[in-house]
């Protein structure tokens, strides 16, 4: 762990921000630092913003875990966190308590966030996962690319 200080927005003076190696959720203490995951912020950066190359609606295929090889459309994106909810994948069972005499107890099954490291942008054109990268178009828009296709996703 490394530590540096920057001037957070709103803020009167400078804090001191810690950065590791481990995806973690950037959060005041009480003590007046910041922990900033390494995975999403360079080091010495003023600003620290979290990072995703997939967003909300992508079809994805999980490459790592239990899941692997199963593909979803992604429902929601956490930046901050690193995680990403996909449709039909980690499911969980939630133990719904009952809530008066209309509602009885229940178990619930629903998807849980899974690190967006483990998933893979899905090309269905080649069929297979593929890395994102970003190009300039004449107009100066800028749009994400397959790198195995070379198409433009958005």
């Amino acid at each position: 762990m490394s530590e540096n200080y920057i001037k957070i927005p709103n803020k009167n003076k400078p804090r001191r921000i810690i950065f590791t190696n481990a995806p973690i959720k950037g959060h005041p203490k009480k003590n007046g630092f910041y922990i900033v995951s390494r995975a999403f912020v360079k080091e010495g950066a003023t600003n620290p913003k979290s990072k995703l190359k997939i967003k909300r609606g992508d079809t994805v295929m999980v490459i790592s875990g239990a899941e692997k090889g199963k593909s979803g459309k992604i429902i929601a994106a956490f930046p901050k966190e690193g995680k990403v909810i996909v449709e039909g994948i980690n499911i969980i069972k939630k133990h719904q308590k009952a809530k008066g005499m209309g509602r009885p107890g229940e178990i619930i099954e629903k998807e849980a966030p899974i690190f967006a490291s483990k998933v893979m942008y899905f090309d269905s054109g080649k069929k297979k996962p593929t890395r994102i990268g970003y190009k300039f178009l004449k107009d100066g828009k800028k749009v994400r690319i397959s790198k195995v296709s070379g198409e433009q996703i958005d």
